[in-house]
């Protein structure tokens, strides 16, 4: 689990590791972004993304906090 100042409503018990990577936008821009692959094993440069809204967090006034993650749109990576 990450050091503070990480602030989500994760524990040790519900933590679900994640992966962090840049992703390229089509303008160009590169952004460093959550994964929701963990596995080094099933990343690869240049592969396509799709970008998620989900909740980080629940703050002090019950809100849900969104955040961005991006998702692999292929399953399996190809041999090279």
């Amino acid at each position: 689990m990450p050091k503070p100042p990480y602030c989500s409503d994760e524990t040790v018990e519900t933590f679900k590791p994640y992966g962090v990577g840049y992703v390229e936008m089509p303008s160009g821009v590169k952004v460093e972004a959550r994964l929701t692959e963990s596995s080094p094993d099933r990343l690869y440069i240049g592969m396509p993304m799709e970008l998620l809204i989900e909740k980080y967090r629940t703050d002090e006034e019950g809100n849900d906090i969104m955040g961005f993650v991006f998702h692999p749109l292929i399953e399996e990576v190809p041999h090279v």
